[in-house]
């Protein structure tokens, strides 16, 4: 009876084992079914096919989404590298302002490792925050401009937020940043340069108009007080006249409206031309002047010009010698040729240029000394007209200085001249 029992049982698990083997197989089964069904309908073929018909059509199937995939990272890729290039800064935030995106210009202009952190860790400048906050909330552009400090110098940018709607209601915001500092430098010359002119013209108006209002209320018989006014006015009249004139050289050479006679010379003729003027100039100002050159250096340029060029330098070079209180007071100019270039090198022991000022020597109307330099005559627009009549001869212009020791002017010019300017 109890193996009876036993046997039973044996069978009875058994049974049980097979019934749960049988669910796992229907279970399989149906699975199978339903996987046959979707590629039945991938491959657009009856699974009664032959095995190895279906299972090639299955392998072509997957070759072609395989193709379809690497096309896919391909153009993703391209699409990235079109990104990457692009030279202004684009950055895309989510809803959240978390960066998801930040192109190889965004990232040189911003922080280390900017994908993946907030818009406020990014830019600190409050403005860009906020105007993220009104783009999400009226789901429209908005423009506006911010200054960064990039590698420690101050860029003005105009910033662009887009919202974009995404499939499935995701957002995303679009930043896209301008560089504009050139235009804002640009505009900030022009509206100093409108002031030092109006400055520099009312000066010597204001001089002229009183001294005018003066000889007509007086009764013209102290003929010294007469001659003194008068000859304010004609020194005063001269100044204006100097400016004027610089003002319309340098934007004649700046915009290209003067032609420049580009001829073969002898570079030594315009030092001697410059000496025979220079000289009577220097012994006034008691400052004594070395010229060293030989006898023939010939290239290609505007003599005119060039004459200009020289004359300007060595005329400062005196000019502020002389105002040296101790010391010897002495400009050395010196010019030889050095492979197919002519170096002109002029040398004063004056009072030289205060760092500071060195960076913005060849600006238009700067000055170190204002009141030395009116005094001396000066405009402030020379050194840009040399540095103009230097660069239309492909040339280059450099210096050294040190306050209280003097100043040294170095100006390279190849023999050849410009040789895009028409000989």
């Amino acid at each position: 009876m109890l193996y009876l029992i036993i046997t039973i049982f044996v069978l009875l698990m058994s049974l049980f084992v097979v019934i749960h083997k049988l669910k796992k197989i229907k279970k399989e089964y149906d699975i199978l079914q339903i996987s046959m069904k979707k590629i039945e309908k991938l491959i657009e073929e009856d699974r009664n096919s032959p095995p190895l018909y279906i299972s090639e059509k299955i392998r072509k199937k997957i070759t072609a989404l395989e193709e379809k995939i690497y096309e896919l990272e391909l153009s993703l890729k391209n699409h990235l590298t079109i990104l990457n290039n692009i030279v202004d800064p684009i950055i895309i935030a989510k809803k959240d302002g978390t960066i998801t995106f930040a192109n190889i210009e965004a990232r040189n202009i911003t922080r280390p490792g900017v994908e993946g952190r907030k818009l406020y860790e990014v830019f600190e400048d409050y403005y860009v925050n906020q105007m993220f906050e009104e783009v999400q909330i009226k789901k429209d552009l908005k423009s506006g401009e911010i200054n960064l400090f990039v590698n420690g110098e101050k860029r003005y940018y105009e910033l662009k937020i887009v919202p974009v709607t995404l499939e499935q209601n995701n957002e995303r915001y679009i930043i896209i940043l301008h560089d504009v500092t050139q235009e804002r430098v640009l505009e900030n010359v022009r509206k100093e340069f409108i002031s030092n002119v109006s400055h520099e013209l009312r000066t010597p108006l204001t001089s002229i108009h009183g001294y005018a209002e003066a000889l007509l209320d007086d009764s013209l018989e102290d003929k010294e007080l007469i001659k003194r006014f008068l000859t304010i006015i004609e020194s005063e009249a001269a100044r204006m006249t100097r400016l004027i004139n610089d003002l319309l050289d340098l934007e004649k050479l700046e915009s290209g409206n003067t032609q420049f006679v580009f001829e073969k010379i002898n570079f030594t003729e315009i030092l001697e031309h410059v000496r025979n003027i220079i000289e009577p100039l220097a012994k006034d100002y008691k400052v004594e002047v070395e010229f060293v050159y030989p006898d023939n250096i010939e290239l290609i340029g505007d003599k005119d010009r060039l004459t200009q060029m020289v004359l300007n330098l060595v005329d400062n070079a005196v000019k502020y010698t002389s105002l040296k209180e101790k010391g010897k007071k002495k400009v050395t100019v010196e010019a030889y040729k050095e492979n197919d270039n002519i170096k002109l090198i002029i040398k004063d022991t004056g009072v030289g240029i205060p760092e500071k000022a060195q960076k913005k020597l060849f600006e238009r109307f700067y000055r170190v000394d204002k009141a030395r330099s009116r005094k001396m005559g000066g405009t402030g627009l020379g050194l840009s007209i040399v540095k103009t009549i230097v660069e239309k001869h492909n040339g280059v212009i450099e210096f050294s200085s040190k306050e209280g020791v003097g100043t040294k002017f170095i100006v390279t010019l190849p023999t050849g001249g410009n040789t895009n300017e028409t000989v």
